[in-house]
């Protein structure tokens, strides 16, 4: 299938800002890409061919923009919508218990209602075109726990058992739903998510993957036809050994990763402060 347009959510930074380059540089794509940050767009934008990438600003978390961001979808694409990339997230580090209840539901609504939303105004849409594909950036956090991450993972869980669900629907309707489930990647997310300013100079995440080698796979991935891509060694690794030796997995996630990640979590808020 031949795809010459694309919606990417989540687009100013990290995997959403390198999958509109290679998109637009390497499948020769126009984007229209979404953030909160105009002038991280702005800037994207600016990088790469004139007219390849238009840009709309908002949060996803308002409902009102999510229309909004629809209709100019429908606008700036009128021969159609062949990609939506579902790629915006947002995650927070906190012993669950402790977790504000507003971080809650913003987790939900970025993570797992707004895409959900905007995958169906994408399916009616392709439905009718006879062709087109939904991709979710999803996580290894999809499949597996993670302490300090309790609301984040559940959405991820949600997320791959909506893919789950639409690939039976969608059997014999051209349109295409499928999850990339990477690891960590070199982003600001583990900044974010710690609840710093994110900026030029992110700390990143211990033992990320260089962000564009993870796109790379990604974007291969559009060619094929499994519903789950794991991009990366470690997220392979990840997902296999807790569906392999399930046991001997939890085993070693129930005894080393509570402190390393509590450990963690106090370091990054220590050399913040």
């Amino acid at each position: 299938m031949t795809l010459s347009t694309a919606l990417v959510t989540g687009a100013s930074a990290g995997i959403g800002r390198e999958l509109v380059r290679q998109l637009v540089i390497d499948q020769e794509m126009t984007v229209l890409a979404t953030a909160r940050r105009q002038d991280r767009l702005e800037s994207l934008a600016a990088e790469l061919p004139e007219g390849r990438v238009m840009i709309e600003a908002g949060s996803l978390a308002d409902a009102c923009f999510r229309n909004r961001l629809w209709d100019r979808t429908m606008k700036v694409f009128p021969q159609g919508l062949d990609l939506l990339v579902n790629n915006a997230g947002i995650g927070h580090y906190e012993a669950f218990e402790d977790e504000d209840p507003a971080m809650l539901r913003e987790i939900m609504e970025v993570n797992l209602i707004a895409p959900m939303e905007l995958t169906q105004q994408a399916i009616r849409h392709m439905k009718a075109n006879g062709r087109g594909q939904v991709m979710f950036v999803s996580s290894v956090l999809g499949f597996v726990g993670l302490p300090y991450s309790a609301a984040y993972a559940a959405s991820k869980h949600a997320v791959n058992g909506l893919v789950r669900s639409l690939r039976y629907e969608l059997r014999g309707s051209g349109v295409r739903v499928w999850a990339t489930c990477p690891n960590r990647t070199e982003s600001e997310f583990h900044q974010v998510a710690l609840g710093e300013t994110p900026g030029e100079a992110a700390r990143r995440a211990p033992h990320a993957e260089p962000v564009d080698r993870v796109v790379r796979s990604m974007v291969r991935a559009i060619d094929g036809r499994s519903t789950f891509h794991f991009p990366g060694r470690s997220a392979r690794w990840v997902v296999g050994a807790s569906r392999l030796v399930p046991t001997p997995f939890d085993w070693f996630m129930d005894r080393w990763s509570p402190g390393h990640f509590r450990a963690e979590m106090d370091r990054g808020r220590k050399q913040e402060s």
